[in-house]
């Protein structure tokens, strides 16, 4: 049976995630996957397997549909589940809010678990990481493949009501109310990632004032729209998904 209008959108939203995170250099070699909650116990995703294809180059026909018990229910005979997929599926099963997840292999992000540098707020006006490190981003030490429940659960109990976690030697999760949200999200944690290791590399980085820090604690209350400068809340998201969106070459419908 032919996929619904709805569905095949779901399946465009991730493919495109993948090819934005592909373009804007968010991994390596063929690594890494988006995924979307379909169901109570399943979820939409980029397959791997013998005909898989690195994030930049996913097509609608790459994403599959997997249950929470990490099988294949629907997709083509030369992809299958990732063995990842029990970073989203544990992720999803542990907070029921999460509709999104996306796994990558950021180089930055990597170097500085391995140097076990810690992430703080180092800046407030410069970009959208700061709101990320106000709000603490936290390394999970195990550097192995999350390939199985158990290690899942463990990770997801990790990471808890967290919105991103960096994994030891071995990459980042993200999880969004949707595939935008995560987008967006897993972006602004490659920038202040990114900037934290330039920091490093300069000399010793200091945190942002103290003032300044409490200011932007206060601001990150205010979800609402807004009357002067950037659009807030969701629309402010959308209106940054759209700019990566562009800048990665995605022609807008």
């Amino acid at each position: 049976m032919a996929d619904s209008p709805d569905r095949k959108e779901l399946i465009e939203k991730v493919a495109r995630s993948c090819r934005i995170l592909g373009k804007l250099e968010l991994t390596h070699a063929a690594l890494g996957h988006v995924s979307y909650r379909m169901s109570e116990d399943t979820l939409l995703i980029k397959g791997k397997g013998p005909d898989e294809v690195g994030l930049r180059y996913t097509t609608p026909d790459d994403v599959i549909e997997v249950n929470f018990n990490g099988d294949k229910v629907a997709g083509p005979d030369g992809l299958q589940p990732p063995s990842e997929s029990f970073i989203h599926i544990w992720l999803m099963k542990k907070n029921p809010d999460v509709k999104s997840v996306i796994h990558v292999h950021p180089e930055h992000a990597v170097l500085l678990t391995i140097c076990e540098k810690e992430i703080f707020p180092i800046y407030a006006a410069y970009g959208s990481g700061a709101r990320l490190a106000i709000d603490g981003v936290r390394t999970y030490q195990r550097s192995i493949t999350i390939s199985n429940d158990a290690l899942g659960e463990d990770f997801a109990s990790f990471m808890g009501a967290s919105k991103v976690a960096l994994m030891r030697g071995h990459g980042v999760s993200v999880v969004g109310d949707g595939v935008e949200d995560a987008t967006v999200r897993t972006l602004a944690l490659n920038e202040l990632v990114t900037m934290m290791y330039k920091a490093y590399l300069l000399g010793d980085p200091q945190p942002i004032p103290a003032q300044d820090l409490a200011l932007m604690k206060e601001r990150q209350n205010d979800t609402g729209p807004r009357t002067r400068g950037s659009a807030g809340g969701e629309a402010g998201m959308l209106a940054a998904f759209r700019y990566y969106r562009s800048l990665a070459g995605e022609d807008l419908d």
